[in-house]
């Protein structure tokens, strides 16, 4: 016997319930679903006039199955960690990290696991302004899945690209924005359209007679460029390898090997080598004093950075320091 938690949500009442920038919570159009979501926050945003956004970042408390309404409507699904199956009439796609998945059908149902782990974002826009507002070039979209943005009733089939490491950055971001109301609107608002410039240019490349593939090696090394940008991005409060892991959808084992291929040094040393570099930067600009510097390279004090930095480039660290050399191979960005 199935005993999953039945589930479900139409987007158009949830949009028209909305003022721009709004966000409603689960519990408000679901039900008590505490149980189900284990999350700080679990909703629906509304974007823009046209766009609603959704934010994955849970554990499932229980299985559920969650039936949507969502005719004419182009959704983006983009997902970095976690998997779970998703119907359409009789057909059953499995969504599963560093893909984005784009469809259009009135209906679909998603079945989700207890205990399975979901990171990434749902978008949800309508067909008409995300073809004419973003200057989608049906031309370039393969035949078979043009009726997504041609018809109000869609497709059964499903547009699978592969998740950039732009994209995939920005889902991180979206996910990690810890600003409070309404700096989070604003910022979210704007992540949810650069996703979606990002699909659309992806769409705008496309070979038309062929669909899109994506190698598994691929995704991987794509993954390691957007953990390895998160390490730049959060200099001062670099995550921790398994926190770093989840926020890319690889494990542990996954992400070491991949920044050895791809750096030729493990995880942390790339994120200790990215500290000692910006800090000799802040010490040559000679703004800060040793214990600010220390503190902007995320150390919490002057002893352990001083530490640090004397094991890192064998000398004490000083005011006026010449920039370092940039050392990790493969990797050319500042």
């Amino acid at each position: 016997m199935d005993e999953r938690r039945r589930l479900e949500l139409d987007f158009r009442a949830v949009r028209s319930g909305l003022g721009v920038g709004e966000f409603v919570r689960s519990a408000e159009v679901l039900g008590p679903v505490e149980d189900v979501f284990r999350a700080r926050e679990h909703g629906y945003r509304r974007i823009d006039d046209f766009t609603l956004l959704h934010l994955l970042n849970f554990e499932a408390g229980q299985p559920y199955s969650l039936r949507m309404e969502r005719a004419d409507l182009v959704c983006i699904q983009a997902t970095i960690a976690g998997r779970y199956n998703r119907w359409i009439g009789q057909r059953m796609d499995l969504v599963s990290p560093h893909l984005m998945h784009i469809s259009n059908t009135p209906l679909s149902v998603s079945d989700t696991e207890e205990g399975a782990r979901l990171r990434g974002v749902l978008i949800v826009c309508e067909r008409r302004h995300f073809v004419e507002h973003y200057r989608l070039n049906l031309e370039r979209v393969p035949p078979a899945y043009r009726p997504i943005f041609l018809s109000r009733e869609g497709t059964p089939e499903v547009l699978t690209l592969p998740l950039s490491p732009l994209g995939i950055g920005l889902v991180d971001q979206l996910l990690s924005c810890r600003y409070g109301e309404p700096l989070r609107g604003i910022f979210v608002g704007a992540k949810t359209v650069e996703i979606i410039c990002d699909v659309v240019a992806q769409l705008n490349r496309l070979q038309p007679r062929a669909a899109p593939r994506l190698l598994g090696e691929r995704a991987r090394a794509e993954a390691i460029e957007s953990a390895a940008e998160i390490y730049r991005r959060e200099i001062g409060a670099p995550p921790t390898i398994e926190q770093l892991a989840l926020r890319v959808g690889l494990n542990r084992n996954e992400l070491t090997s991949g920044f050895r291929a791809l750096f030729g040094v493990t995880p942390h040393a790339y994120a200790q080598m990215r500290r000692m570099e910006r800090a000799q930067e802040l010490l040559h600009e000679g703004a800060l004093s040793i214990s600010e510097v220390a503190r902007r390279v995320g150390y919490e004090g002057y002893s352990s950075f001083a530490r640090a930095y004397q094991a890192h480039y064998g000398r004490a660290a000083a005011p006026a320091d010449a920039p370092p050399r940039r050392r990790a191979r493969g990797d050319e960005r500042p």
